[in-house]
């Protein structure tokens, strides 16, 4: 009897490797909303594979054990919130560096101005800024210092100065300063401290870039 040649004829998908991505997939998104709701020493492996529906060593395969699953959940939120390709395909761009700022601004308000109901990113990535780990070596290495390079660069362009500029630096924490803010405190305590903080998206990056442009502005005249 003539065996069966299952290679010849139509191609079958490979279900393993798709079954195994989308495992990945659902273990960091179950993994960002445990960290987020409980914090990283707090949370556990056998919970996090629990609410993904996968088996117990699926951590370890997948991400190396938790630590590593743990490293994946920061860098992931960190590229949601601005992503380090787009932010280096806006640099290559020969668009108006002001205007750059400015996407760049109005995407990262985008994100931090969102209600309560926001996904679980920002809340992971302000939980581990108010208690660092161990884990956020490799979230500055990876994903800040390579953000806060271009950031840098882009800053130097508009006000004109050399990226070495102690000047450029310092406007750097200018910019993002807020936006640190925004992240770490809660509506309620934002609302006291500013009772008339208007967070819609449009009127906050309006104001934000005006705030900022001036600052460079006057900063590189300050400097030159």
């Amino acid at each position: 009897m003539k065996k069966l040649n299952h290679r010849k004829g139509g191609k079958r998908p490979p279900p393993a490797r798709q079954d195994g991505l989308a495992t990945k997939r659902q273990l960091l998104e179950s993994a960002g909303e445990i960290f987020a709701e409980q914090g990283y020493a707090r949370a556990t492996s056998k919970e996090i594979c629990e609410r993904a529906n996968a088996n117990i060593a699926a951590v370890n395969y997948h991400f190396g054990g938790k630590d590593g699953l743990y490293a994946a959940v920061l860098e992931e939120a960190h590229s949601r919130l601005v992503s380090l390709e787009s932010m280096q395909a806006a640099a290559q761009s020969r668009i108006d560096p002001r205007m750059k700022l400015r996407m760049f601004i109005g995407r990262i308000v985008a994100e931090v101005a969102k209600t309560e109901s926001a996904g679980w990113e920002l809340r992971v990535l302000s939980r581990e800024i108010l208690s660092r780990s161990p884990l956020m070596a490799g979230l500055i290495q990876n994903q800040i210092a390579p953000k806060a390079k271009l950031l840098r660069s882009l800053i130097a362009e508009i006000m004109q100065l050399p990226v070495e500029d102690p000047a450029v630096s310092r406007s750097l924490i200018n910019i993002m300063g807020p936006f640190l803010m925004l992240l770490i405190t809660d509506r309620a305590l934002q609302k006291q401290v500013a009772p008339k903080l208007d967070l819609d998206p449009q009127t906050l990056t309006d104001h934000m870039v005006t705030y900022a442009l001036a600052g460079l502005e006057a900063v590189a005249k300050a400097n030159r």
